[in-house]
């Protein structure tokens, strides 16, 4: 990874934890890049396909040195900042630094908060970037940044597509409906079932960074064996456009996280192919982290698995991390400033009181009633009144949530608890955050970004054997 992302990286992966998806102001290339105009705008969204026209259309045209009727394309914000000059120098650049031109290949279009980013692989030479075109509402261009490609995702061996079926459905109702699928074994059931909980961020259903969707490699592995797993969009990905005033000052992880999994076991209960005496919960990182707030708000379900689930204030694992990345990436200068921000950000999470609850401003991506709802549950000290089954999955290489810290304090909580009859813990030394396997003796950064891997078969295989032994 080139330094000038690395920079980029620090931050963005460890803020992975925060509500809203803020658009990155780093440039891949010495190139300029524009940062969306945020303005609010009331109009009928684009379709992705529209979108995907434009962006074609924006890199086709810089293609052909046409810089000047590039302003047609533009949002007439952005256009004062990228004046053709401008875009031809940003153009210029990047055939300097990566070779000719050569090809586009098809673009991907991903939601973040408000805006809408379509990601254009662009290929230079013997090296292929993602060309990420933002647009605000509408087909104009609202924002031009150069990135490293994602590679491109692959199915797992174990996910046999003739064993299963995916169905569409709907999580929730009204405002906040979510699209989900509903991957179902072949045959009449009834099956167990799992509900699949989100990590931080803005989440698609298959909970996708890079060229990994490690929850889809959960409901297809699960499937193939039998397991029924249900998985949907995150309300702060479907709904992202929603979290710009009110309803993100006031969210919390319930809203956010823990009500949306209360409905995603009612859509498995309502279903005669599952087997309602075996529905379990999988929460992933912060969907671990929530897992006692789940088991409390339903008491139905019939137990839980932590995946790479978390247990330490999220503002100290942010510094935590990010210290992590800049010392790994030998950026440790280089990045100083950054870290010091968000240093000082965290400790104004850690300043706020009860009474700031109600208060108009956002740090690290949320609001003060989200940082002091988090503080109000200890989840250390929940999880000991979980009274049914729960197993614990945790990668070794991971440095988001650790084996040596959050690992070893859930199991410290279960014991002081008494529970450990009904607690399962399970390590694998090899295995990353989103537990897939990697080499060296912790992850970084690329083993998401840019390597496509998949949810090691020996978790498919313990997760299996562990929710269809349930009594």
């Amino acid at each position: 990874m080139r330094a000038s992302l690395k920079l980029s990286v620090i931050l963005s992966l460890a803020s992975g934890v925060l509500l809203t998806s803020t658009i990155a102001e780093h440039n891949a290339t010495g190139a300029i890049a524009a940062k969306p105009n945020t303005a609010p705008r009331i109009r009928k969204a684009p379709s992705n396909q529209a979108l995907i026209n434009s962006a074609n259309a924006f890199i086709d045209l810089m293609v052909a040195n046409k810089f000047a009727q590039t302003g047609a394309l533009l949002d007439p914000t952005i256009k004062k900042v990228l004046p053709a000059p401008k875009l031809q120098l940003a153009w210029q650049g990047l055939t300097m630094q990566y070779g000719a031109y050569k090809e586009r290949k098809a673009p991907r279009v991903e939601q973040t908060g408000p805006h809408t980013s379509v990601f254009v692989p662009v290929v230079f030479g013997k090296e292929t970037v993602d060309v990420r075109l933002v647009f605000s509402g509408s087909t104009k261009v609202n924002g031009f940044f150069v990135e490293e490609h994602k590679g491109d995702f692959k199915e797992a061996p174990y996910a046999d597509a003739k064993s299963f079926t995916d169905e569409k459905v709907k999580v929730g109702t009204g405002k906040w409906q979510l699209e989900g699928l509903l991957t179902l074994p072949v045959g009449d059931g009834p099956f167990p079932a799992v509900v699949l909980v989100h990590g931080s961020g803005p989440h698609d259903m298959d909970e996708s960074i890079g060229p990994n969707k490690p929850f889809r490699d959960l409901a297809h592995g699960l499937a193939a064996k039998g397991v029924a797993v249900i998985r949907y969009e995150k309300r702060t990905k479907q709904h992202g456009k929603l979290f710009n005033g009110p309803d993100l000052l006031k969210l919390t992880v319930k809203e956010e996280t823990i009500d949306d999994a209360v409905e995603a076991a009612k859509v498995l209960r309502a279903n005669s192919k599952i087997d309602k005496s075996k529905i379990v919960i999988l929460g992933h990182s912060l969907g671990g982290m929530a897992i006692p707030r789940i088991a409390k708000a339903d008491a139905n379900v019939r137990g839980f698995i932590v995946m790479a689930g978390s247990n330490e204030p999220i503002e100290t694992a942010i510094v935590r991390q990010a210290d992590y990345l800049a010392t790994a990436g030998n950026l440790k200068t280089q990045a100083s400033k950054q870290l010091a921000l968000l240093k000082a950000e965290a400790a104004k999470v850690k300043a706020l009181k009860q009474s700031d609850a109600n208060l108009p401003k956002v740090i690290l991506g949320a609001a003060p009633a989200y940082w002091l709802d988090l503080r109000n549950h200890n989840p250390l000290e929940e999880i000991k009144t979980v009274d049914r089954p729960i197993l614990f999955l945790q990668g070794g290489r991971d440095y988001q949530v650790t084996a040596d810290g959050d690992f070893e304090r859930w199991k410290s909580a279960v014991k002081s608890a008494g529970h450990e009859s009904q607690s399962t813990f399970k390590l694998y030394p090899e295995l990353n955050h989103m537990l897939a396997v990697s080499s060296g003796k912790m992850a970084t950064p690329n083993e998401y970004l840019k390597r496509a891997t998949n949810v090691d078969a020996i978790v498919i295989d313990d997760i299996s054997s562990w929710v269809k032994g349930l009594q």
